[in-house]
């Protein structure tokens, strides 16, 4: 859930309550990453997961630290703080806070792929390691830890698609492969009413506001063979995105088409 601003206030007015120490951490597979803020500071933000306090338990809380730093100092921290080193840093720790989950403030960055912690660099290593599954039809999909989905290339129709099954909320993947294939198992159908679906959503946009000069209005028909699938997200509730190629008719902008498998395609926009 999205923060307001007060409670980001709050949260950096408990964290100056607290003292500074020394955190020892695996980089979180974001690395690390800048926000902007209405000022000329910039505002470094990286999580730590597994963590621990130096020479406490191991935590698998995720800790997310954050500092308002100069241009200098978060240049130099983006090209440091990598995602999966191990690393060792001062800040302040508010386990309990106004956001719920572990915060912190950075301070200092003490050690970067730092050797000095036997288990932490041995959880590292496992969670670098690529995580697959094998399935008889789609083959070996990979998880990309960024995203928490496991992904693989697979032929939807006659088209080369990504396939993606997503893990949010989701605690085995071995309960999304049925709902792919129920969808690979009747591409024809599921195929038409995607389409139909950007047909439905789309038409009068691309017709009212994304003709080129001189450009002649689509047809549905034209419309609904121009679409290509290119990516497929599926979910363990059954819901399902389709990110289509728009053959240039909205500038190139992904037409993504969303439904589930009980209910059909619902929705249709442009993205990207």
């Amino acid at each position: 859930m999205v923060k307001s601003p007060r409670d980001l206030i709050e949260l950096l007015a408990q964290l100056k309550r607290h003292e500074v120490t020394d955190i020892v951490g695996v980089v979180g597979p974001l690395g690390a990453w800048a926000t902007e803020i209405p000022s000329s500071a910039q505002n470094l933000m990286f999580t730590l997961e597994p963590w621990r306090h130096v020479d406490g338990a191991v935590q698998d809380r995720k800790l997310t630290i954050r500092s308002t730093v100069n241009e200098t100092t978060l240049r130099s921290a983006l090209m440091l703080i990598k995602a999966l080193d191990v690393v060792r840093v001062r800040a302040r720790v508010a386990e309990v806070n106004a956001f719920g989950t572990p915060q912190g403030e950075f301070v200092e960055l003490v050690a970067v792929m730092y050797d000095g912690d036997a288990e932490l660099d041995s959880r590292a290593k496992k969670l670098g390691r690529p995580v697959r599954v094998k399935d008889d039809r789609f083959g070996l999909l990979t998880l990309d830890r960024r995203f928490n989905w496991f992904e693989n290339d697979a032929t939807w129709k006659s088209d080369e698609v990504v396939l993606r099954l997503s893990m949010s909320g989701c605690d085995n993947v071995e309960r999304l492969m049925p709902l792919a294939h129920a969808l690979w198992d009747s591409q024809d159908k599921w195929d038409q009413a995607v389409r139909e679906c950007a047909v439905m959503g789309l038409l009068e946009l691309k017709n009212e506001d994304w003709l080129a000069d001189d450009e002649e209005e689509v047809t549905a028909e034209e419309f609904f063979d121009r679409i290509t699938p290119q990516e497929i997200v599926v979910y363990h509730t059954g819901r399902f995105e389709f990110s289509c190629n728009d053959d240039d008719m909205f500038g190139g902008h992904a037409i993504v088409v969303i439904g589930n498998l009980s209910d059909g395609a619902q929705s249709a926009d442009i993205q990207g």
